[in-house]
């Protein structure tokens, strides 16, 4: 016998239509006392004692679903609200209340047609569109989802929230001038509300307008000075202004404020690599301090199978890089020349954006795995099922980094390289590649988590762009004046950096200095660079400020302008340092006290260039005092420097990886050591 056929026992089949239509009347008002009275138990009789006699009551049994949900038996408020909807189709409350539960049980494929239905019942619901609208985005159809959120906006043109919803979804799809609008709406109908501006100064930071971004970011922080994301979001806008030590303070304030929220320590510990404000110790204690909150593991076992001298070794490499970026032309060499007899090549893509570039570094790998925008246990599952012996991830603390999965410790070895020019802090990644001249034994031991394995030679091996000019003449030869130049990164233009330029300047007379930087695009950063200038005591009308270029062929081509190439201190360039010796331009380099400040070192100390490596600010600018003053060897550098990076350790592809390897072997060596079992590798 059924539950409702005990509560009811039997009826007569005979009794009259009208009276069980009144009996169910006076059922469900009986029920309906009862609910609002909180007594659960007795509701649920009467309905159930309805719906006996007329089991398509949709009231009844939506009730029911309502009762069953609010004692956690999901699976029988999802029947009951299905069979409500059957029995009353055109009730857009049922069709919601059903989509409301499958999405909050992670539903959300079944949870659209329910919202789809209720609004399309209810057309003017603006809070259903939302909810269907997150469901959408939550599948991947973000187009749809963008065009829900619209339809709130058109409903509720008053809602500061509607527009704040839009604002984030415009800008999850990169549409970034139109996210701005919609928050600039937001911040007009809530101008008191901290929220709206943080997302607008992150909007324009993130289309490279810092400047601009400060001023929301600040009205954010006056308004709730309680609200980490406000202080985390200042700090994140003047970084890209080069105002470093400023920002730290707000990445700190950030952290009190929200202690676990690993961003704001980030882009401190990254700010801190850019400035020589700090120590090279504190630079590594904060380091150090971030590592410890990370969760304590333990080796993770290496399959016997692997242990077997026919064992191909499985590296690793993993990404959001894999494209044309810098990362990619250090990368490149060692994907194409690994020896694949003994290593199998799996690379980990973690984001969207592709290009001829990544085509390359695909075709170099036996296995690739695209996984953008995927979670960090998907990633962890593809690195798990390939089972790698030894994961090379390469962005350090930048962005997109996945170093809280690392933490887990997804391989037997975990290795960190290229991305970021310091020690990660976290203890499961047991290995940094560098090499004597950017790591000197010794001291910078002691300022990383990792044990470092240097290579010999260098740790870079560079792929120059395919397509650039040929070397052309010396510009000082054309122009009667010396041409010094910058094509670093914006963030790197330190004062110190700054006021030894200044001096050079003043060394040199009649002689001129062209920055490029691709955040000198926007005007505001245009005006803070005169302003940082001005007070470095250079003048405005020796300086030529560029912008990007519109492809990487005249970017490249804009060292025809350059005579003499300027470091920055105390974080160096890498492949603008690169790229400008393969067009020619010899670089002067300032050695620092860690390797942010020792990469220059490292290249033109393989290349044999020492002359142009200073290790104190006095020599730096005499060396370049010097050279300038020389254009025989200027004329001589310019003509050479291609062929001469060409046939060095920095350009041999084979023989940079088979080190690599080397290094690889021995560290796979370590690590069956370490576990107890015999050598097998040999």
């Amino acid at each position: 016998m059924s539950l409702v056929s005990r509560l009811l026992g039997k009826r007569p089949q005979t009794e009259p239509v009208t009276t069980l239509a009144a009996d169910v009347a006076s059922l469900v008002k009986e029920a309906n006392d009862h609910f609002r009275a909180g007594r659960m138990h007795e509701a649920r009789a009467a309905y159930l004692r309805a719906i006996e006699i007329d089991p398509s009551h949709a009231q009844a049994l939506y009730m029911l679903g309502g009762i069953a949900l609010n004692e956690s038996d999901t699976a029988t408020a999802i029947d009951f609200l299905h069979r409500a909807i059957a029995a009353a189709p055109d009730n857009a409350d049922y069709s919601f209340s059903l989509g409301t539960i499958l999405a909050n049980i992670g539903r959300p494929e079944d949870a659209i047609p329910c919202f789809e239905e209720a609004v399309r019942l209810k057309p003017d619901a603006a809070d259903w569109y939302r909810h269907l609208a997150v469901v959408l985005h939550a599948v991947g159809k973000h187009a749809e989802g963008l065009a829900a959120f619209l339809r709130v906006t058109e409903l509720n043109p008053s809602d500061a929230q509607a527009f704040l919803d839009l604002g984030n979804t415009l800008q999850k799809l990169g549409k970034l001038k139109d996210a701005e609008a919609a928050f600039d709406n937001a911040v007009g109908l809530a101008p008191e509300a901290a929220g709206p501006l943080v997302n607008l100064a992150m909007v324009r930071r993130d289309q490279g307008r810092p400047v601009e971004a400060e001023v929301p970011a600040r009205r954010a922080v006056e308004i709730d000075p309680t609200m980490g994301q406000a202080w985390f979001t200042l700090g994140s806008v003047l970084g890209p202004q080069a105002r470093h030590v400023e920002a730290a303070e707000y990445f700190k304030k950030a952290i009190e404020l929200n202690p676990d929220d690993d961003d704001p320590w980030h882009l401190l510990m990254f700010g801190m690599t850019y400035s020589d404000n700090w120590s090279a110790h504190e630079v590594y204690e904060i380091h150090r301090r971030w590592g410890q909150r990370l969760p304590a593991v333990g080796p993770r076992s290496i399959d016997p199978s692997h242990r077997r001298a026919s064992h191909r070794l499985r590296i690793g490499y993993l990404s959001p890089d894999f494209r044309r970026h810098p990362i990619a032309h250090f990368i490149e060499a060692p994907l194409k020349h690994h020896d694949r007899t003994r290593f199998e090549i799996c690379c980990y893509h973690t984001d969207g954006r592709a290009d001829e570039t990544t085509q390359r570094l695909q075709a170099s790998a036996d296995r690739w795995h695209w996984l953008a925008g995927v979670s960090d246990m998907e990633i962890e599952q593809a690195i798990l099922a390939d089972e790698i012996d030894i994961l090379v991830e390469l962005s350090g603390h930048t962005d997109r980094h996945k170093l809280r999965m690392l933490a887990r410790r997804v391989a037997p070895v975990q290795v960190t390289y290229l991305g970021y020019p310091n020690t990660t802090g976290v203890p499961a990644i047991d290995y940094r590649i560098t090499d004597a001249r950017a790591d000197p034994p010794g001291e910078a031991d002691a300022m990383h988590t990792e044990k470092l394995l240097r290579l010999s030679e260098s740790f870079l091996c560079f792929t120059p762009p395919e397509s650039v000019a040929q070397v052309g003449d010396l510009p000082m030869k054309r122009n009667g004046f010396v041409t010094f130049g910058s094509f670093n990164n914006f963030t790197k233009l330190s004062p110190t950096t700054l006021g030894l330029w200044s001096e050079i300047l003043e060394g040199v007379p009649n002689s001129r200095l062209m920055i490029k930087a691709a955040g000198l695009r926007d005007e505001g950063l245009r005006a803070l660079l005169v302003q940082m200038l001005e007070r470095a005591d250079v003048h405005r009308e020796r300086v030529k400020i560029v912008g990007p270029t519109m492809s990487h062929f005249e970017h490249m081509d804009a060292y025809a302008e350059v005579d003499i190439g300027l470091d920055t201190f105390p974080y160096h360039g890498t492949t603008t340092t690169l790229d400008a010796l393969w067009m020619g331009v010899p670089v002067v380099t300032l050695v620092g006290d860690r390797h942010a400040s020792r990469v220059g070192l490292s290249i033109l100390g393989c290349l044999g260039l020492t002359d142009l490596v200073a290790h104190s600010a006095r020599e730096y600018v005499e060396a370049t005092v010097r050279l300038a003053a020389d254009p025989t060897r200027l004329e001589h550098l310019r003509h050479s420097l291609r062929a001469r990076l060409a046939a060095s350790p920095l350009m041999d592809g084979k023989g940079f990886t088979t080190r690599l390897e080397q290094a690889y072997l021995q560290i796979w060596e370590d690590a069956l050591a370490s576990s107890g079992e015999p050598s097998t590798t040999n």
